[in-house]
């Protein structure tokens, strides 16, 4: 995935990791945090963080404003874009190959964000947490529900007292943030050996990842036809065989 720093707060940058199948912002520490958990949060308004509908400046507002209030926790959480409204599509309809889909998208992400995050020398715990939303409840219960050895809904309060502060969050003071904003800028990230993370469904690599070839039923009838014809030769060149030594006996 191409990997676009966005902007910088006091101890998280922004980055944009996209391709040509989806895109997600991940709020990366870089100063204090050098281990995290991995957090997702699926949001009705994902459209104001689509950079092919939204200037830039537009859009790293919308991030600054909602990133700003965790700045100072140890929260590492991705904001999901997708290309085809999927996010629209599993708020109103209940279908399984939709949810199935919208899984792969997802074990995608968090392959990918796990890569970027290790070559960062973040170490990443095992445990991923879903962010509460009920306009998605449908369908994050049931995801929950798949991999609930890995996976955990937690709020946003949940997260910054696990980071270790306890105040309630609707008390919590918006941080004094010094901004380093590199628009459009490409990360200068030291890249390590790839670490191939566990995956989700079976989405390992690549989202568009190919069904193997089906051989042809024509093929495989004249393939069996092949080989009978190679048995039954071996069969009579056998019993030749026997009874050319009978005779001479």
């Amino acid at each position: 995935m191409k990997e676009t720093l966005i902007c910088s707060l006091d101890k998280h940058n922004i980055y944009y990791l996209s391709d040509a199948n989806c895109s997600f912002y991940i709020l990366t520490p870089y100063k204090e945090f050098n281990e995290t958990n991995i957090s997702i949060r699926l949001k009705s308004n994902y459209q104001s963080y689509d950079l092919s509908r939204n200037s830039i400046d537009n859009v790293t507002n919308e991030l600054i404003n909602y990133y700003k209030n965790i700045d100072n926790y140890n929260i590492t959480l991705i904001l999901p874009v997708f290309y085809d409204d999927l996010l629209l599509r599993i708020r109103t309809v209940d279908d399984m190959d939709i949810y199935h889909k919208m899984d792969k998208y997802l074990g995608y992400m968090f392959n990918n964000a796990y890569k970027f995050l290790t070559s960062n020398n973040i170490k990443v715990n095992s445990n991923i947490y879903v962010i509460n939303n009920d306009s998605f409840k449908r369908f994050t219960n049931w995801f929950v529900s798949r991999y609930n050895n890995r996976i955990e809904y937690k709020t946003i309060v949940d997260l910054v007292r696990q980071s270790g502060n306890y105040s309630s969050y609707n008390m919590v003071e918006t941080p004094s943030i010094n901004f380093v904003v590199g628009k459009n800028s490409e990360p200068k990230i030291e890249k390590t050996v790839e670490i191939e993370s566990e995956t989700f469904d079976s989405y390992a690599k690549d989202v568009q990842e190919n069904e193997p070839k089906k051989i042809p039923i024509e093929e495989r009838k004249e393939s069996s036809g092949f080989v009978s014809y190679i048995l039954l030769g071996a069969i009579t060149f056998i019993v030749s065989m026997a009874m050319l030594y009978l005779f001479v006996k």
